[in-house]
């Protein structure tokens, strides 16, 4: 008897009956069930909210979809964040000798297993890469799966790509990661999605096995992968192919005999069942880095080399996947690659304009040489500089990540190198991550640490070193994360919590510090406890400064009155000229983005500021400064997802980006 479905269907009459309207009334709700199971000995698991969600009726889920809806962070940017971590892989310096930093935990071999370099295997993100193979297909199937599951349409998804220096990876692999992570975002699309964009929720529940059955969830996620395993290398644009796919997953699905006779001709079909076989290596792998025959980051090379040949389907091409993905209904609108300064050079930069990347994250940690070359980061200032000037000058956005309380540095030089990030024109991203150092076993800093020979951050200590940067943020600049996502169980020492963002905003109210950035003025966010913002208040402002000796120009649809950012475009006028599409006449748009709730593609909603011309207003904004400033030409480095939007507004392809050309005054 499936007791866990029955448990949610008594929730659902008892969030009839007594209507609750938060999220600590519906879980009060729910214990009380669960309270009742629980005296059988039929139930020791408290339903999730899309547990419930597919346990109820067509009208419940309308009736009920805001209140059985999470997580409404996740897309309040205005877009659906997808975090996908690449395989375990040395880091550059490691393989030269001179690291890996001797903060950084993780990599092959490491006392957290074989996991990604700068990862411990704990973080979520990771724990859904471990559990999906480390595929990429598997990993954005089953992100989508749960935004769905929370009652969103994530068609402007944007992919976050973790994992280390991910352009010291072999090009093949870079090329074989981004086209079946967009493969999936076009084979989801097609699966489950009508032609005007409405969920087939009898589909999705018969595919993905909803409601679940608690006690055969490992056997669901098995059989989920089976599927997707026999998709991955299918062309669904071919109708026929597509047909079989559908008669062989949607018809007659939960007949147990029926589905058992399918997964034998699955296994027939499939000779070489990927799955099974790259684990097998993987055990290979474990067994020989546990008897010390092989280096285990010559033993993570070889693994990579070996999905690459059994998994990679030459005959799908990433150019074909990618111009799909343009008018697909879940589409790719930002991609974002991290990599070390040393590995973000021009070079690598054409790379990963091949990749449709728009983003790209530096690891900066430090704004002083002796500190880098302390810690064995294997770059100094000078390439940080050089790299953040390149890729500007190519159009992408930069994500500095800093790192207060490294070795040999004082609080008095946090707080000046953050400035510095803020004002020197060196530096200047467009976004921040600030982590704090913690310690970590099986870095040298552990060793350090043990020794009595470093002292790291406190909590206290760091919130107050960033609460009093925030004094000095500018308006142009994002501060996206405060502390990274790990567990504090896995670190021995530092900050010793992971909602220190709160912890910071507490200080700043006590110091009376008002923080600028823009993630503190986005209209998403502030909407929530704001109600009075409105469009009618919005002006368009425009604010000009000197960045990696190039112009910069940052405008802004504001309500100055509520001190509230509804959206903004990042122009440049370009230091140098790395690139044919972009003349000594052009000025480069590096990024466009209006902050809401995500609104899907086509539609509107009196909930969202999306939709609603404010991207308009500040394209034409931004095409009239180029030409006030004698430019005749506006490349856009876009998403692939939102070119046709670009095409709309009269641009045209040209090479990686979209441009428009227009006369002189």
């Amino acid at each position: 008897m499936n007791y866990f479905n029955d448990a949610c269907i008594e929730i659902l009459k008892e969030i009839k009956k007594n209507n609750p309207k938060t999220q600590y009334e519906l879980n009060q709700l729910k214990l009380k069930i669960l309270n009742k199971y629980k005296t059988n000995g039929n139930l020791s698991y408290i339903p999730k909210n899309a547990d419930i969600y597919f346990a109820a009726s067509e009208d419940e889920r309308k009736n009920f979809k805001d209140l059985l809806s999470l997580k409404p962070v996740r897309t309040i940017s205005g877009v659906a964040p997808i975090a996908l971590m690449s395989e375990p892989y040395p880091c550059p310096h490691t393989m030269k000798g001179i690291g890996p930093c001797t903060y950084c935990p993780g990599g092959p071999g490491s006392v957290f297993g074989n996991v990604p370099q700068s990862y411990t295997g704990r973080e979520p993100s990771t724990r859904r890469a471990i559990r999906n193979n480390y595929d990429p297909y598997f990993i954005i199937f089953n992100r989508l799966e749960h935004y769905v599951a929370m009652g969103k349409v994530p068609d402007k998804a944007e992919i976050i790509m973790q994992g280390g220096t991910f352009t010291f990876f072999p090009k093949a692999y870079q090329e074989y990661f981004v086209k079946y992570a967009l493969k999936a975002m076009n084979d989801f699309s097609k699966l489950f999605f009508d032609k005007d964009g409405d969920l087939d929720i009898l589909k999705f529940k018969k595919f993905f096995e909803l409601p679940r059955i608690l006690m055969e969830n490992d056997g669901r996620i098995k059989r989920i992968q089976q599927k997707l395993l026999y998709i991955k290398h299918l062309d669904l644009i071919d109708l026929e192919i597509k047909k079989k796919v559908e008669e062989l997953f949607f018809k007659d699905f939960f007949d147990k005999k029926l589905m058992a006779e399918k997964f034998n001709a699955l296994r027939k079909i499939e000779n070489n069942n990927q799955n099974e076989i790259t684990m097998s290596e993987q055990n290979i792998s474990l067994k020989i880095i546990e008897n010390k025959i092989q280096n285990p980051n010559i033993t993570a090379i070889k693994t990579i080399q070996n999905k690459l040949k059994i998994q990679n389907n030459k005959n799908l091409s990433l150019k074909q996947i990618q111009k799909e993905n343009e008018t697909s209904l879940i589409r790719c609108v930002g991609l974002t690659i991290e990599t070390k300064s040393d590995f973000g050079k021009l070079y690598h930069g054409n790379l990963m304009l091949e990749l449709s990347c728009t983003r790209v994250e530096i690891g900066v940690q430090s704004i002083y040489d002796n500190v880098l070359e302390a810690t064995n980061r294997g770059n100094t200032t000078a390439d940080n500089i050089e790299s953040i000037r390149i890729l500007k000058d190519l159009g992408f956005k930069i994500n500095c990540h800093y790192m207060p309380g490294l070795p040999h540095t004082t609080k008095e030089m946090d707080l000046h190198g953050l400035r510095q990030l803020f004002e020197n024109p060196d530096y200047k991203p467009d976004m921040l991550k600030i982590y704090p150092c913690m310690v970590m076993e099986g870095t040298k800093l552990y060793e350090d640490w043990k020794n009595g020979k470093f002292k790291p951050l406190t909590t206290k200590e760091a919130a107050e070193i960033i609460a009093e940067a925030k004094r000095y943020v500018p308006e142009f600049l994002r501060i996206v994360r405060i502390q990274r996502d790990i567990p504090t169980y896995v670190t021995s020492s530092g900050v010793d919590r992971t909602n220190l963002r709160q912890y910071v905003e507490r200080v700043c109210k006590e110091k009376r510090i008002k923080c600028r950035c823009i993630r503190c003025r986005e209209a998403g966010l502030n909407s929530i406890q704001n109600k009075n913002i409105n469009l009618e208040n919005l002006k368009i402002k425009v604010t000009g400064y000197e960045a990696s000796k190039g112009k910069e120009f940052f405008i802004s649809a504001e309500d100055i009155e509520n001190d509230v950012i509804f959206g903004y475009c990042r122009l440049r006028f370009p230091s140098q000229f790395l690139r044919e599409e972009i003349t000594k006449d052009s000025a480069l748009i590096r990024e466009l983005h209006v902050y809401s709730t995500a609104i899907q593609i086509g539609k509107k909603s009196s909930d969202s500021f999306q939709h609603k011309g404010i991207g308009k207003k500040l394209m034409a904004k931004a095409e009239e400064i180029a030409r006030q400033h004698g430019k005749n030409k506006v490349v856009v480095l876009s998403g692939i997802g939102a070119r046709q939007y670009f095409a709309m507004l009269g641009y045209d392809y040209d090479g990686n980006y979209m441009s428009k050309i227009f006369r002189k005054f």
